[in-house]
């Protein structure tokens, strides 16, 4: 059965073509311009070839992304496309969760939008979404029974904190162990800057 979110990214694109977005408003260059284009013909195509290609919309849709992010039109781009922002942030968070875990693809793009949802929370560590995709478990009821002990230390923590989300590590946790080689560096830069900016705020208390 197609996913709800499927479902509606089919209505969204019933017509021949997206509608046709404003690059100009933006200062898109022609050559991002040029790119997203061709990434939406793509997102087009595989579509109608193939309903329930998700790996392919999923890709597309993050590299957009990508192009647009140093403009922040993304969202004005998909919501010109008739897209919401809860059918892209499903399929962005699919996507995320195969780059986490690009060995159980199968099963990534085989979940339903509500087990993604649930996968991708901020709350779920890195090893405690392995252990779900490990095994059979694919029903929300078989996962959100998995979780169980997770999603329990969660609202335990979450009643002890008052003023931070310490869960948001489990975020970064999950984010440094998927970094490429390439990319620790420039992490270790930032994490290193964010640091120093909590240590100045420790000290200005």
């Amino acid at each position: 059965m197609m996913n709800d979110v499927m479902k509606q990214f089919e209505n969204a694109i019933s017509t021949n073509q997206l509608r046709k977005f404003d690059f100009k408003s933006y200062e898109i260059s022609d050559i991002d311009k040029e790119k997203v284009e061709e990434q939406e013909a793509k997102l087009l195509n595989s579509f109608r070839k193939y309903k329930n290609n998700l790996f392919e919309i999923c890709s597309s849709l993050a590299e957009v992304e990508k192009i647009l992010k140093a403009s922040g039109s993304f969202m004005a781009w998909y919501e010109s496309a008739g897209l919401t922002k809860d059918m892209v942030s499903v399929f962005l968070k699919r996507w995320n969760l195969y780059n986490y875990f690009p060995d159980y693809k199968d099963k990534i793009f085989s979940l339903s939008d509500q087990a993604i949802k649930i996968l991708s929370h901020n709350s779920i560590g890195f090893d405690d979404v392995k252990a779900v995709l490990i095994t059979e478990a694919s029903k929300v009821k078989e996962i959100k029974q998995l979780l169980a002990p997770a999603r329990e230390e969660f609202k335990n923590h979450t009643v002890e904190q008052k003023y931070f989300n310490f869960n948001k590590i489990k975020k970064m946790e999950k984010r440094v162990k998927n970094l490429k080689a390439e990319e620790r560096e420039e992490y270790k830069k930032e994490l290193t800057e964010y640091v120093k900016k909590l240590q100045q705020l420790m000290e200005e208390l």
